[in-house]
């Protein structure tokens, strides 16, 4: 094996390393998503018994969560955009399969940002009741 090729190969497990790690991330956002609608679910069930007269807010759990999606989705979107400028060179199979990666990749993204936008400007925009009666 030749130095080059060994430091290519270095650069790969690198790139494993940390996308085990953007996984990882991934999933706290899962687990982070599942407390928050369990403690709805059971600010629901309390609300129905009258223990509680409103359902907890969850929305820093939520931003958490969705801005935990955001970069690591950014981070496998640069990977796809590597894999694309590398695949210049390839064959047309390749090439194929790069373009369509990176444009999944970049969909999936922009998903991810107009969710967290979504629950931004949620938060932040007036409900009807605010709106009609000034303070």
């Amino acid at each position: 094996m030749t130095e080059t090729q060994k430091q290519e190969l270095c650069g790969q497990l690198r790139t494993a390393d940390t996308s085990l790690a953007f996984l990882v991330l991934l999933i706290l956002s899962i687990c982070l998503s599942w407390q928050g609608t369990a403690i709805q679910r059971e600010g629901l069930c309390r609300v129905l018994l009258g223990e509680e007269k409103e359902v907890p807010d969850v929305f820093q759990i939520r931003l958490v969560a969705s801005a935990l999606v955001v970069g690591c989705l950014t981070f496998f979107f640069g990977l796809a955009l590597d894999t694309w400028e590398e695949s210049r060179c390839a064959g047309q199979t390749a090439r194929r399969s790069a373009d369509l990666n990176a444009w999944a990749s970049l969909f999936v993204l922009a998903a991810a940002l107009l969710r967290l936008c979504d629950l931004v400007l949620v938060r932040r925009r007036p409900t009807l009741e605010e709106e009609i009666l000034p303070e």
